[in-house]
Order: C-alpha cells, then structure tokens, then sequence
C-alpha cells in the first residue's frame, strides 16, 4: 500500500488509521518521491514505526536530532514521538506500524515487562546501520517481517514481529531509560499546546509571545520546545502551517489567492507568493491550475 499524503490534526497526530481493531498491524511499501516535497512531515501516532531504506538516502528528523539513513538501514520511531522523513531524490522505504499491544494485550506479564517498558521510556528513536554487526540481527528480523506483511499471513506476520522486538530488546535493551523521561514528554506536551493554539488562531494576527503564553511559558522556553521537537521555531511553524490551509484551500474553493491569503493571516500578498512558490514549487495560481 502507498501513501501520498500524511493527513494530521492540530496537533501533528495522524489520522489515518493502521490496522483494525483485532489486527492493529499496517504495512506500507512506499517511496517518498510519490510523496509532496518527497517528505512525510511532521506527525506523530501512537503506532510504533518501523522503517527500512531499500534504496536511496532519508533524513530522519525526531525530536531535535536528524539523522541520514543509507540502503540498507533502518529506523525505530518510538510511540508518539513527532518525527519527519524526507529525500531529495526519492527512496524506497518499506515500513511497518503496528500498536503496542499488538506484540501482547496490555494486561499481560508479556506486556509489563517486554513491552510498556520499552515502548513508554524516554526513548524516542532507534537507528541501526547495515554496517554495524551490532544492528545487522534487528535489520534482519525487520525484513522477515516485511516479506511477512508482503504475504499475508497474519500468523506469520505476529510471529516475525515478536521476533523483531525481541530482536531489538537484545540489541538496545541496555540503552533504555525503563522510565519515562519528564522533560522530554513536558517539552512535547507544551509543543502540542502552542500547535493547538496556531491552529485555532493561524487566521489572526499571531506573535511570538502570544504563542508562547499558550502554553504559558516565556518566549526563549517556546523557542527551546520547537527547536527540540521539530527543529524549528513557533514563527516558522506558524507560516507553514498558514501556507499549508492556503494550498488545502486553492484545491478546494474558487477564492481569489488574495482572498485566500489574507484569510489564512498573511497580510502581505506579494509575501505570501514568494513562500508559497519557495514551499511548492510554483505560485498559488499555478497550483491550482495543476489539480487533477
């Protein structure tokens, strides 16, 4: 199955649902070329995601770190951690989410001592790399269960991934917090606060301190939250967010751009073509004409 879009409400959480109730497993053969800008922006869900590069290179960014993955390599973004995946060129990246208690019910031994450990502590993501000997086994099991999911097999599919993670608590078990870190779920909590806050408010004049007090934090806190979770700033955030609604709006309505743009809270509409044109690659006017 493919993606081509990452559908999030106000606060970057996902919409799309993975699974079913009694399978809460999904599996994506995907390649971000066939996604906008070649990215799968900012979000977060409760599914733990597994991520393998088949081919081509992805910058992963999570939580203030960024990091380059190669062929061969993989990624582990851990339950409700905000992270962002992109590629210049395109990259096939097959990948796996599935909720924790798909590995076992949450009020099973299994569960408290294998899994809510894990999936709970301060650990947000996990690389391995095909050319450490340390990774190699968890890369392995990784793609057991995607020939797993390829298939079919449901049964096969929840063995190869209980393999997985017991694969994986081998490899980094010793490198867990066993407790979740504060801070850093402080620092997301306030994140989603100010998000929310935007996107009830992108349509009106917005400052700094405005979106900080949201959160009822200072200004330089703000700052510090945006940096660590998306590596960006709530005055970005807030452009981006409001060029995003005018885009939705240029496929779904006849308004004018101008119209569009001051209803999105851009006053200045030579402004708002310049970063529209810079963010997709083309002038409002120019978008709209290529809706299929």
């Amino acid at each position: 199955m493919q993606q081509t879009e990452i559908i999030t409400d106000e606060t970057m959480r996902e919409l799309c649902k993975h699974g079913t109730p009694d399978f809460p497993f999904a599996y994506y053969d995907e390649n971000l070329r066939q996604f906008q800008r070649g990215c799968i922006d900012w979000h977060w869900h409760r599914e733990l995601e597994w991520v393998f590069v088949d081919s081509g290179v992805v910058v992963c960014k999570a939580e203030g770190a960024q990091e380059c993955l190669r062929a061969g390599d993989a990624i582990l973004f851990n339950s409700r951690t905000i992270h962002r995946m992109e590629s210049a060129e395109g990259a096939h990246i097959p990948n796996i989410l599935f909720s924790p208690e798909f590995l076992a019910p949450q009020d099973s031994a299994v569960y408290r001592q294998f899994v809510a450990p894990a999936a709970g502590s301060g650990l947000r993501f996990a690389v391995f790399r095909q050319a450490d000997d340390r990774d190699r086994p968890v890369i392995r099991s990784l793609q057991e269960v995607l020939k797993a999911a390829a298939d079919g097999n449901k049964l096969d599919i929840q063995l190869a991934a209980l393999r997985l993670w017991r694969t994986f608590l081998q490899a980094k078990g010793q490198e867990l917090t066993h407790c979740a870190e504060d801070r850093d779920l402080l620092i997301q909590a306030r994140t989603r606060t100010m998000v929310q806050f935007i996107a009830d408010h992108y349509t009106q004049k917005l400052t700094l301190e405005q979106i900080a007090g949201s959160a009822g934090v200072s200004v330089s806190a703000a700052l510090r939250c945006f940096h660590r979770t998306m590596q960006t700033t709530p005055v970005q955030f807030l452009m981006e967010y409001r060029l995003e609604q005018a885009r939705m709006r240029l496929l779904s309505t006849n308004d004018t751009v101008t119209r569009i743009a001051l209803e999105c809270g851009v006053e200045n509409i030579s402004y708002f073509v310049r970063r529209f044109s810079a963010r997709y690659g083309c002038t409002p006017l120019a978008y709209r004409k290529k809706k299929p």
